[in-house]
């Protein structure tokens, strides 16, 4: 696999991890990263000790000679949105870390990432282009929409519903069958009792 990362922040640099750590323990094909597609200027102190840099913005894409892409650009759309457009003629990868669980029976679509020590409980249904970061928690049976983000040591409880887009904060907690709206956004360190509905912002405990 021939992988280029769209993005060029600390979000692609916790990407890279994931892919130096896949090579580093897997008996398959290696994974080369050919290199960062980002409108802007990457911090590359972050990349240039790791023999990857820049080699065009996202509308670039066709002539850098990947066979795949991730989206490694933090956050929900819109950014993310335009860079999957635009990659959309090439196979997004899939990546998991492999210290991440993974529970029986889950389904994780195409594009999206999983870092160390997540856990995902059986049955969760998790969409494309996600990001369940570092220590992370799905309970069973959660749906998990396009482009969601669960940041760092998150909790999500069973049986609930994350919308398309939405974000949940680092150290945040969704309490069980609750549902976040499309969009929406959940402060770090929240605790969330009811339903979010799309489009808003909860912060505190409860939330």
């Amino acid at each position: 696999m021939r992988l280029v990362l769209i993005g060029g922040g600390g979000h692609a640099s916790d990407v890279l991890g994931v892919v130096e750590d896949l090579n580093a323990t897997s008996h398959a094909s290696v994974i080369e990263v050919i290199g960062l597609l980002d409108d802007g200027e990457p911090d590359q102190r972050r990349f240039t000790s790791r023999d990857v840099v820049k080699i065009g913005s996202v509308d670039d894409l066709a002539g850098v000679g990947a066979t795949h892409v991730v989206r490694a650009a933090g956050g929900p759309p819109p950014r993310g949105v335009r860079a999957v457009r635009v990659a959309g003629f090439l196979p997004a990868a899939t990546l998991v870390h492999p210290t991440a669980t993974i529970g029986t029976g889950v389904a994780i679509a195409s594009g999206t990432v999983v870092l160390p020590g997540a856990h995902i409980s059986p049955m969760v249904r998790v969409g494309e282009h996600a990001c369940i970061a570092r220590g992370a928690i799905l309970g069973h049976d959660c749906q998990v929409g396009d482009f969601v983000s669960v940041m760092p040591g998150a909790v999500v409880s069973g049986d609930t519903t994350l919308g398309m887009g939405c974000l949940i904060g680092t150290n945040a907690t969704v309490l069980e069958g609750r549902s976040v709206g499309e969009g929406a956004s959940v402060g770090a360190g929240a605790v969330v009792l009811d339903d979010v509905p799309a489009g808003g912002t909860v912060v505190g405990n409860p939330a």
